[in-house]
């Protein structure tokens, strides 16, 4: 998630959009959906669908 981060903080969303996904997808896997890095992940992920 933080070079997601960083990188839409660069704008470059494109880059950064499967990074983010990626980090969802295996918080999910093996946090589950209630944790807080999943919900963090998220967050990215709506914070690059919006830019």
């Amino acid at each position: 998630m933080a070079t997601a981060t960083a990188l839409l903080g660069l704008g470059r969303g494109t880059e950064a959009r499967p990074l983010a996904a990626a980090a969802h997808d295996a918080c999910l896997a093996t946090l589950g959906p209630d944790h807080r890095r999943t919900a963090e992940a998220q967050t990215l992920l709506a914070r690059i669908d919006s830019a």
